[in-house]
């Protein structure tokens, strides 16, 4: 039995180091470069920082292709700054001029006591904001979650 576990090892160990180990060869830019021009992507936020963040990506990629669909789904305390906090109007703004949707969790509304009216035109709303990511997953949407 002994010889039997030593054998067993001995193949293992003979296996692992026969293998070649290859590390990544692609470069960040090609790496980068892979975005489709067709793609679909979603990024799941619930803070200010990310949300600006996620703006400036989401006007990258459209600026790579027009037809790249491109949403942010925000949820959690963003969903207040949204509507109250000035320094994201810019970023709502040039989400809008890019093509790049936004929608609000009216959960997360209801929570935090925000009224529809209190955003832009351009915001649209879903009644959950997990449930609308995973339809995106369904569709084809590459996701992201912040």
């Amino acid at each position: 039995m002994k010889k039997q576990i030593i054998i067993i090892a001995l193949s293992l160990l003979g296996i692992t180091f026969l293998n070649d180990v290859k590390a990544q060869t692609l470069t960040t830019s090609q790496v980068e470069n892979a975005i489709k021009k067709n793609g679909k992507y979603a990024l799941l936020v619930q803070n200010p920082k990310h949300f600006m963040v996620s703006v400036m990506t989401g006007e990258e990629y459209k600026a790579k292709s027009p037809k790249i669909e491109f949403e942010i789904v925000l949820i959690g305390e963003v969903v207040k700054d949204l509507a109250e906090n000035p320094e994201l109007k810019p970023f709502i703004e040039k989400a809008q001029k890019e093509g790049v949707k936004i929608v609000v969790c009216e959960f997360a509304m209801n929570k935090l006591g925000v009224k529809k009216s209190q955003y832009h035109s351009s915001i649209l709303t879903t009644p959950n904001g997990f449930t609308y990511l995973f339809g995106l997953q369904e569709l084809g949407f590459n996701t992201i979650t912040l």
